[in-house]
């Protein structure tokens, strides 16, 4: 399956990059740091420029950090509050509760405002290797968050009301933009400890 990505987008840091060798070792790998992962504005940044250069209906892999909070996993099914080492998350959905993204702000003159639809975006039975790492579960739901690290009072309770078991400051922002350019996302979470005390 793995064929079937063009681009892994990983972020610039040791253990995404070692996860989308393993993972996605015949596509194009390119490695973005934390804020070109959220571009400020629309069309800036290589989010955009490496995302609007893929053929419409492609699909890009993605491998970010994220932190696994063991919250109630949506549907009422537990989630166990500590993974194995070494346990991946394939991203099934999300919700973005920063209430921005990547299509705020200014646009250039004369291109339509359009909010793309996000169904169907997420493929989670692409993040898979055989004989690779351990992928939990067929999907998982992330929260997109503004600091995975430190969450604000809001999201911290909406995480827990919503029983969302993992949280990212850098799934949401990817997962538009792909979506603006026709694209399908084989996202996987980088699991990291939750430091946030915060509540």
């Amino acid at each position: 399956m793995t064929g079937a990505v063009s681009l892994a987008l990983a972020a610039d840091e040791p253990a995404s990059r070692r996860i989308a060798d393993a993972l996605f070792p015949e596509a194009e790998h390119r490695f973005l740091a934390r804020d070109e992962l959220r571009p400020p504005a629309p069309f800036a940044g290589p989010l955009w420029e490496l995302l609007g250069a893929q053929a419409p209906g492609a699909c890009v892999a993605l491998v970010v950090p994220v932190v696994w909070r063991g919250a109630a996993a949506s549907g009422g099914s537990p989630a166990p509050a500590a993974l194995p080492p070494g346990t991946l998350l394939a991203v099934a959905d999300h919700v973005n509760l920063e209430l921005r993204g990547p299509l705020t702000g200014r646009w250039p003159a004369g291109v339509p405002r359009a909010f793309p639809p996000l169904a169907g975006i997420y493929q989670p039975a692409v993040v898979r290797a055989r004989g690779g790492p351990r992928v939990y579960s067929c999907g998982v739901v992330v929260a997109g968050v503004a600091d995975a690290g430190r969450l604000t009072p809001f999201e911290a309770r909406a995480v827990r009301e919503g029983g969302i078991p993992a949280v990212s400051d850098s799934v949401v922002p990817p997962a538009i933009v792909a979506a603006y350019y026709g694209l399908t996302l084989a996202a996987c979470g980088v699991p990291r400890a939750d430091d946030n005390d915060e509540e």
